[in-house]
């Protein structure tokens, strides 16, 4: 697959220099280059569509509700379907600066997952993962559930310890590792 950037300018290109602004705080500068990259049309605007994978290239992690709160204080007046570097910058800075989104570490996912393993088993039936992420709080699509399952069986890590799983579960402290590298 083609790397996303492939062919599009240098954020620090004679093409489209930086704003001078931009290189007052390191967090502006990131921001900046980041939007540039998906800046395709080179006027400052993106797709509000894009404004999420941007967001997350900068290892941020919010969720859709928290993604669509963000989007909704950076689009112009009305909505346009386009976000301006003006409005993006100051939004995102400040979401690098506070260091909201941050992902989740391996510790945190293990507690997830054993809040969901009410017999302290140390695995999951896809039985139980399926109810508990699609029942409550942002509940997952049926697709995001097929893919997280997808993801958990190609893993077939192997086991920290001997025994025999039932063929529909998995052991969550192997995934939780995983998950972090």
């Amino acid at each position: 697959m083609a790397n996303r950037s492939q062919g599009k300018r240098d954020a620090n290109s004679a093409e489209h220099p930086l704003p001078t602004s931009s290189m007052e705080c390191p967090f502006n500068k990131l921001a900046t280059e980041a939007f540039l990259v998906f800046d395709e049309a080179n006027n400052e605007t993106v797709d509000v569509r894009e404004v999420g994978t941007i967001i997350r290239s900068l290892g941020c992690c919010p969720s859709e509700s928290e993604l669509q709160h963000l989007v909704s204080a950076m689009e112009e007046d009305g909505t346009t379907q386009f976000v301006t570097l003006q409005k993006f910058v100051p939004t995102v800075s400040s979401v690098l600066q506070q260091k909201r989104f941050q992902s989740a570490t391996e510790d945190l996912i293990l507690r997830a997952f054993q809040t969901l393993d009410s017999e302290r088993k140390g695995f999951l039936s896809r039985k139980e993962l399926e109810s508990s992420l699609t029942g409550s709080g942002e509940p997952f699509s049926s697709d995001e559930m097929e893919e997280m399952w997808t993801a958990i069986k190609a893993l077939r890590c192997p086991s920290d310890s001997d025994r025999t799983l039932p063929p529909d579960a998995f052991e969550y402290s192997v995934y939780a590792k995983y998950m972090m590298k």
